[in-house]
């Protein structure tokens, strides 16, 4: 992913840099982002809470962070098989976790929500397709 990152990065018409670190180890300095995108990646990072605080602590205090995410599903019968297919799906798709409560992540990583939309994907399978997106700012 990190090659075409670089390769994606090359055709832009500003600069960006490609920081090539662990999401729990970000190594930017205090207060000095004005946005965090965070995409289809609470999922899989280890220690989800922990990139969070670094992305809170990264950010400016007028800073948002700005997420799309699957996760657990509000549905008794899905979530059960959220949890049944969860440890073979987790070594078959590169660590993803069906499990994971997204708000409750964000918020534990020192963000209040501001905004909160979520549905299932139209043509994914339920147990995978759960989707959050919205806004949240450090607290």
């Amino acid at each position: 992913m990190l090659a075409r990152a670089r390769k994606a990065a090359r055709g832009t018409a500003f600069p960006i840099e490609i920081l090539a670190e662990r999401a729990e180890a970000l190594s930017l300095p205090n207060a000095s982002v004005d946005t965090v995108l965070v995409t289809y990646s609470l999922c899989t990072i280890p220690n989800a809470v922990t990139a969070l605080e670094g992305a809170r602590r990264a950010l400016k205090p007028s800073g948002r962070l700005l997420f799309c995410e699957h996760g657990l599903a509000p549905d008794d019968g899905v979530r059960r098989w959220q949890q049944r297919i969860e440890p073979v799906w987790s070594i078959v798709g590169g660590g993803c976790h069906l499990t994971r409560d997204i708000p409750k992540l964000i918020r534990d990583g020192g963000f209040s929500i501001d905004k909160l939309d979520t549905m299932y994907l139209p043509k994914s399978p339920k147990w995978a397709g759960f989707n959050y997106w919205g806004t949240a700012q450090p607290c």
